[in-house]
């Protein structure tokens, strides 16, 4: 950055923060990301910290998935920070929001992968109607269900339950040609009984992987770096 690109970002950084101390976080979510924005990759100690005063004005206004989100961006320019303490404190072995409890954690994994994939198979990326939204979650609890009262997760760590919720595929109902939701729930109980062997069997490769270091450099394990969980609300 040159010299007026520096005073601009330390103007926005400072205005954020005043912002922030005036208890107005709404204001100061969107001058720490025009900050955000003016700082380039090439500065990432002052990016980081913008990043880290982001995430602080998103988690004041309860939005904590974005708010994970900028800290995941932040911890990973600087190792050693408070972006990096903080960013732990808050996150399960997905990279997510940590829950209450560990099957919680498993269970908020799940759901965001698979909703995930879904509506990345659609233009627009999100639900045409109410109708489908209900079908695709009941889909997906009833699979939930099936998964959590059997033994498929017993004794597996978090690398390998996620490797499993990413190898299973629903059948979801095709809403333009009418198909029954019903229908498409029964076949996923299917598909979950035929996935144990393949996903720790054949893909053992991909589960070593994910339970060693991220390739980024961050030092932090790969399922909380580049290969946690995003939300919804990160897509």
């Amino acid at each position: 950055m040159d010299r007026q690109e520096k005073h601009q970002s330390a103007h926005l950084l400072r205005m954020g923060l005043k912002q922030l101390a005036s208890h107005r976080p709404d204001q100061a979510l969107e001058t720490l990301r025009l900050a955000v924005n003016s700082i380039p990759p090439a500065c990432p100690e002052e990016l980081s910290k913008a990043l880290y005063w982001l995430s602080v004005a998103l988690l004041r206004l309860d939005r904590r998935d974005l708010a994970i989100k900028s800290l995941a961006s932040a911890q990973k320019l600087r190792r050693r920070g408070y972006a990096r303490s903080a960013y732990l404190r808050r996150i399960n072995d997905y990279g997510m929001i940590r829950q209450p409890t560990a099957a919680l954690d498993d269970f908020y994994a799940f759901m965001n992968l698979q909703l995930a994939s879904y509506l990345s198979r659609k233009s627009r990326k999100r639900f045409d109607s109410f109708q489908e939204r209900d079908a695709v979650f009941k889909i997906l609890l009833d699979a939930w269900k099936s998964i959590s009262e059997g033994p498929l997760l017993d004794d597996r760590e978090s690398c390998e339950k996620l490797i499993l919720f990413r190898k299973i595929k629903p059948s979801f109902p095709r809403f333009d040609f009418g198909s029954s939701p019903g229908i498409a729930s029964s076949m996923i109980r299917t598909s979950i009984g035929r996935t144990k062997g393949k996903v720790f069997g054949a893909h053992q490769q991909g589960n070593d992987q994910a339970q060693g270091r991220c390739g980024c450099g961050s030092g932090l394990a790969f399922t909380q770096c580049c290969g946690r969980v995003l939300s919804l609300g990160e897509l």
